[in-house]
């Protein structure tokens, strides 16, 4: 599915994925998004450039950090994420074509289910300090998300 938005709406993966936190939480740092997103904080600033760049995003001053800028959606996003909307409920009727209400939702237990098992995986390696999360922990989240 995501690979027919991006294609669809000239966004990457990433670009998308922060347009949807801030459509959940606007006024982040970078440092929140970074942290939300579990991405590094240059990545975050890579996309919040391109972002600026097509007018979806703006960088404001901090109201109680002059160091940090938060990172609002433009009234041209707001204008424009319906079509966004649009599309990926488009993309998401072609992709659950013929698959019942029942099935579905079960789908989306396991697939809930399936997260929070990596979840508790993941904790548990930090925990015992095994060194690929060791190694993780010391340069930052990862690009990719669990």
């Amino acid at each position: 599915m995501s690979t027919v938005y991006d294609r669809r709406t000239r966004l990457s993966r990433n670009q998308t994925r922060l347009l949807t936190e801030l459509l959940a939480r606007d006024g982040q740092t970078q440092t929140e998004l970074a942290n939300a997103l579990q991405i590094h904080k240059v990545s975050v600033g890579i996309y919040v450039n391109e972002l600026e760049a097509l007018h979806l995003i703006e960088r404001r001053s901090h109201p109680t950090d002059r160091r940090a800028k938060c990172i609002y959606l433009t009234e041209l996003m707001h204008s424009v994420k319906h079509r966004g909307m649009e599309t990926y409920a488009s993309i998401h009727r072609a992709a659950t074509e013929g698959i019942g209400e029942d099935s579905y939702l079960t789908m989306l237990d396991c697939i809930s289910l399936m997260r929070d098992n990596l979840v508790v995986l993941d904790a548990e390696d930090r925990a015992k300090g095994s060194p690929a999360a060791s190694a993780e922990s010391a340069q930052g989240a990862p690009d990719a998300s669990p």
